[in-house]
Formats: structure tokens, C-alpha cells, sequence
């Protein structure tokens, strides 16, 4: 994660609270090839654990872990803050903590795309 790191070095930007600006690069504009190569090393990193799926939550972390789906071939679910009207009746829902919006928010994940047996990785 070298390239990652010295990007933060020279483009991001501490806010405090605990919340880093990235979103030249990987919030508000994305760098696909930045993106590429963070996926790449997820799947070097984390293939070894056999993920059946990776999880992320919308929005900030779909990129990064879109970039690593790819790069293992698994499919990526991302945990939604609303639910749409389309969603099964019975999804699972927990809440965190988000320090962009200083409260706490539900993330959201349909029943039909994680099962008991599936092998979850998390990337955020």
C-alpha cells in the first residue's frame, strides 16, 4: 500500500476528529489507476482467506472495493444508508458510528446477497 500511502502523504489532509480528505483521489474524484493498484494488493493481501464476497459500505469505500472484487473475482456488496423501495423485506441492518456525518448511521445489506456460508471480506 506504498502508493496509497504516499498519495495520503501529498494530497490528503487531516481534519481532525478522526477524518482524513482523500476525496481528491478517492471520494469525490476517483484515481482508477490508484484504485487498480489498491485492489491488487487487497487481493494479494487477503485471497489467501478465500473471501466468497467483499463488503463495503456506500459510498467512499465501493471504489477500492470494487478494485479488489475485480482483482479476486468475487462478487462486492455494498451496504446501502437508506433502504430502496426494491430491497427484500428482510435485510440486515446495523448501525456505526460515521465521523463524516457525526452521528450514527444504519448501514443496510440485502438478505439475498449474504448467506451463512459466504466468507465475507470487509473493505472500507
Amino acid at each position: 500500500m506504498e502508493i496509497l500511502r504516499k498519495r495520503i502523504e501529498q494530497e490528503g489532509r487531516h481534519l481532525g476528529n478522526g477524518i482524513l480528505k482523500v476525496d481528491s483521489f478517492m471520494n469525490h474524484q476517483i484515481d482508477p489507476m490508484l484504485m487498480k493498484a489498491v485492489g491488487e494488493e487487497f487481493a494479494v493481501r487477503f485471497k489467501h482467506l478465500n473471501p466468497t464476497r467483499i463488503l463495503t459500505a456506500e459510498t467512499s469505500g465501493i471504489a477500492p472495493a470494487l478494485s479488489a472484487a475485480m482483482a479476486m473475482g468475487i462478487p462486492l456488496v455494498f451496504a446501502r444508508k437508506h433502504k430502496p423501495v426494491t430491497m427484500a423485506a428482510e435485510p440486515f441492518i446495523e448501525s456505526a458510528p460515521s465521523h463524516t456525518h457525526g452521528k450514527q448511521v444504519d448501514l443496510i445489506v440485502s438478505s439475498e446477497y449474504l448467506t451463512a456460508h459466504d466468507r465475507i471480506l470487509i473493505i472500507d
